[in-house]
C-alpha cells in the first residue's frame, strides 16, 4: 500500500471517529437536557455540565419573552398585563399579570400589608402562581401580600418599582437578594445614584436574540460549545458580570446604599426582612452574615439597623431546586415562605392592627 493511501486511510479513520464522537456527544446532550428525570441520576459533574448547556443554549427568559413581558422606559421591562404561558424544559406555567406588570391579582395592588421584592426566584419562576413564595406567605399569615418580584431585577430596580406601588398601609417589605444583584447595585452607586436603563431598541434586540438562541438545529450544542471555548460566541443578554474583587462587606454596603438611595418611598416604621437565594445552594455565601455586621452602622436609617435577616444557608438543598434549572421548586418556595412567616410574626406583623 502506498504512503498516500495509508495517509488517506488514517485520515478517514480519524475523521470517522471524530464524526461519531460529535454525534454521540450531541445526542447525549440533547437527551439529557430534555430528560431531567434521567439527568437527576447522573454523576454531579455530568449534571453540572448539562445545567450549563441548558442555561447558555436552551433556556427561555420571561423578561425577553414577548408574550409575557414588555419594555418599560423606567425599569427596562415589566411583565405584560394579561395572561400568558411561560415554559422551559421542566415546567409550563400560566402567568396572570395585573395592570402594574406584576404576577399577582389586581386586588393585591390595593393597600397591601406586605410587598415582596425580588427577582425570578421570588416571582415564582417555574411554579404555579399560587405556589410562588409571596402567595404562599399570604396563605400562611393571613396578610395581604403583593408579589412585586420581577425576573433579573437587582435591588435598584426593586426599590424604584416600590415607588410605583400603593404603600399607604405598608407594614413590611420582604427582599429576596441574589448574588447577581451586586452588578446593578454597583452600577447605581458608581453612576452617582442613577441607573442606566436599556433603550427600547436594545430590549427588542434582546427578545429577538433570546428567541433565536433557543432554536435547535442539528449539532447546535457541540457547535456552540466550540464557539464558547474559542470565545467566539456573542455575549449573552442576561449574564451579570460579578466583580471578583467585591468582599461580602462591600456587597452588603452596596445593598444598603441602594436600598436607601434608589427610591423615594419612606420606609421608616416599615419592617424590612432580607434573605438570599442563589442558583447554586452548594456554594457557600457569607452575604447575610456580612449584612448582619454592616447594618449596625449608626449612620444608617433605623429601618436598616433594625432589618431582620434570614439565613437560608443549609436550609435549602438540591431537592428544593429543579434538576437542570437553577430555580426553586414548589417545595423550595414553601420552605422560604415558612421562614418569612415566622420572621413577620416576630416583628409583630400579623393580621389586624399593628402591635
Amino acid at each position: 500500500m502506498s504512503r498516500a493511501r495509508k495517509a488517506w486511510r488514517l485520515f478517514g479513520v480519524v475523521a470517522f471517529n471524530v464524526i461519531v464522537a460529535v454525534l454521540l456527544t450531541e445526542l447525549t446532550l440533547f437527551a439529557l437536557v430534555r430528560l431531567p428525570g434521567v439527568t437527576r441520576h447522573t454523576p454531579a459533574v455530568v449534571r453540572g455540565f448539562v445545567q450549563k448547556v441548558y442555561r447558555h443554549f436552551q433556556r427561555n427568559f420571561i423578561q425577553y419573552d414577548a408574550a409575557c413581558a414588555q419594555y418599560d422606559p423606567g425599569l427596562g421591562y415589566t411583565l405584560r398585563p394579561g395572561t400568558c404561558v411561560f415554559s422551559n424544559v421542566e415546567f409550563s406555567n400560566e402567568y396572570r399579570i395585573n395592570s402594574r406588570g406584576l404576577r399577582d391579582t389586581e386586588d393585591a395592588l390595593d393597600r397591601p400589608d406586605v410587598i415582596f421584592l425580588g427577582d425570578s426566584q421570588a416571582m415564582g419562576w417555574g411554579v404555579a402562581q399560587d405556589e410562588a413564595m409571596p402567595q404562599a406567605l399570604a396563605r400562611k399569615t393571613g396578610l395581604k401580600v403583593l408579589n412585586a418580584s420581577i425576573s433579573s431585577y437587582g435591588t435598584a430596580r426593586e426599590r424604584m418599582l416600590l415607588d410605583r406601588l400603593d404603600t399607604s398601609r405598608l407594614r413590611a417589605i420582604v427582599i429576596q437578594y441574589c448574588d447577581n444583584d451586586s452588578p446593578e447595585n454597583q452600577a447605581f452607586q458608581s453612576a452617582g445614584n442613577t441607573l442606566t436603563i436599556m433603550g427600547e431598541d436594545q430590549y427588542r434586540w434582546a427578545t429577538e436574540f433570546t428567541a433565536r438562541a433557543r432554536r435547535y438545529y442539528p449539532g447546535k450544542y457541540v457547535f456552540r460549545l466550540g464557539l464558547k471555548a474559542l470565545q467566539l460566541e456573542e455575549p449573552e443578554v442576561d449574564r451579570a458580570r460579578l466583580d471578583p474583587n467585591l468582599t461580602p462587606a462591600d456587597e452588603a454596603r452596596l445593598f444598603i446604599h441602594t436600598l436607601v438611595e434608589a427610591g423615594r418611598t419612606n420606609l421608616e416604621g416599615v419592617a424590612v426582612i432580607v434573605f438570599e437565594v442563589n442558583s447554586n445552594p452548594a456554594r457557600p455565601r457569607s452575604f447575610i452574615a456580612a449584612l448582619q455586621t454592616v447594618k449596625g452602622d449608626a449612620t444608617y436609617p433605623a429601618y436598616v439597623r433594625d432589618m431582620t435577616l434570614i439565613e437560608t444557608e443549609g436550609r435549602l438543598g438540591p431537592d428544593d431546586f429543579f434538576v437542570i434549572d437553577d430555580h426553586l421548586t414548589t417545595r423550595g418556595n414553601d420552605v422560604i415562605a415558612e421562614m418569612v412567616a415566622r420572621a413577620l410574626s416576630e416583628r409583630g406583623v400579623t393580621p389586624g392592627p399593628p402591635r
